[in-house]
């Protein structure tokens, strides 16, 4: 039987980051004179993603993606001191790390996330961090999931997208590998959890 691994969604799922996220979207539809509605955005969001969220945006108002995407990575990176660890995640990464499982993230949040990780005091337990500076196709496309399952030959039985949307979900479907999701159903492709501590007793370490 092969390592278990865990590949990590970041923001939402090992951060509290959606306060910092809402922020930025807020002054974004200001700038750019977008009509808003914050609870229809911040479930949106939730639900889908934030690439997504801009894309019906580019569209809608005939605005490049690309500049949307700048003005949203860059104001997130001047935010990233509102960000703090999810309840129970350095407990969780330093006891499943005892057991030997691997860790890795893979996000779509830029290259600032390692100094995100440093700043938290975690980023010692990931082998590697994929972000959105790699130039992976994004989520759910499983190409970044491919390559770190193809690159360190991980075995697909025994490892784990985590994250808090569907989109997560969807892209540990895609790559063949088990999802674990604090919103997403339980279903028979997804594990869903209520916070980051139910893992422990998923892998039984008490």
């Amino acid at each position: 039987m092969g390592k278990t691994t865990f590949i990590w969604d970041f923001d939402g799922t090992l951060v509290e980051s959606y306060e910092a996220i809402e922020d930025v979207l807020t002054l974004l539809y200001q700038v750019y004179d977008f009509p808003f509605n914050r609870d229809f955005v911040m479930s949106y969001v939730i639900e889908t993603s934030i690439g997504q969220l801009l894309r019906d945006l580019s569209q809608e108002h005939n605005i490049s993606f690309d500049e949307l995407l700048s003005f949203f990575n860059k104001e997130q990176e001047a935010r990233d001191h509102m960000i703090s660890l999810m309840p129970g995640a350095k407990a969780v990464l330093e006891q499943t790390a005892e057991m030997e499982i691997q860790h890795f993230i893979y996000t779509h949040k830029g290259a600032s996330t390692g100094a995100v990780l440093k700043n938290l005091g975690i980023d010692a337990y990931f082998t590697e961090v994929i972000t959105s500076a790699n130039g992976f196709k994004r989520k759910p496309d499983p190409e970044a999931v491919t390559y770190l399952m193809e690159k360190y030959q991980l075995d697909k039985a025994n490892t784990y997208y985590i994250g808090d949307r569907r989109l997560d979900a969807e892209v540990a479907i895609n790559a063949g590998i088990k999802s674990i999701n604090l919103r997403e159903p339980a279903s028979a492709l997804n594990q869903k959890i209520n916070q980051l501590s139910d893992l422990l007793a998923l892998f039984m370490i008490k």
